[in-house]
């Protein structure tokens, strides 16, 4: 299946400017930076967070503790942004909830890789410069979910 006919709906240049921020967050910000695109598989909606929470901690304990996981599902309209412990005094709630209204403010006009973008920017600016792990700057973690061609894809909502 082609890029940008996925459920994430991101193609090849969005997920390479997405990927290129992720590690810019990483190299300069020392910030374990991770995007998942994609509708999570939920009973409802109001499980939104908790997933994303769950997400988060299955990043590992040690990695979660200094990790930042913006989580964006275009099908479902929703976006969370979740920070470990060892992270929220440089991206503090309040950083995560206007890069939040950046992302959707950009959703909204049909750029969904460079509200992802604009968004990864605000947290670094928001967290200034540290080092991190060299091994933790290696990965680049941007993941979409892709799921199989829905027939009423296509149809407005």
């Amino acid at each position: 299946m082609a890029a940008g006919s996925t459920g994430s709906g991101l193609d090849a240049r969005q997920q390479e400017r997405i990927e290129h921020a992720v590690q810019t967050c990483r190299e300069r910000n020392g910030l374990d930076v991770s995007v998942l695109v994609g509708d999570l598989d939920l009973p409802h909606l109001d499980a939104f967070r908790g997933a994303s929470e769950r997400l988060h901690a299955a990043l590992g304990e040690q990695r979660a503790h200094s990790a930042v996981l913006v989580v964006v599902a275009p099908g479902q309209r929703r976006v969370e942004v979740v920070t470990g412990p060892g992270v929220r005094r440089r991206v503090p709630d309040r950083v995560c909830a206007l890069s939040v209204l950046s992302m959707t403010s950009a959703f909204g006009g049909g750029d969904l890789g460079g509200g992802i973008v604009d968004a990864l920017r605000q947290i670094a600016d928001a967290a200034g410069r540290r080092a991190l792990d060299p091994a933790a700057t290696a990965r680049t973690d941007v993941a979409r979910i892709d799921r199989p061609a829905d027939p009423s894809a296509g149809q407005e909502h």
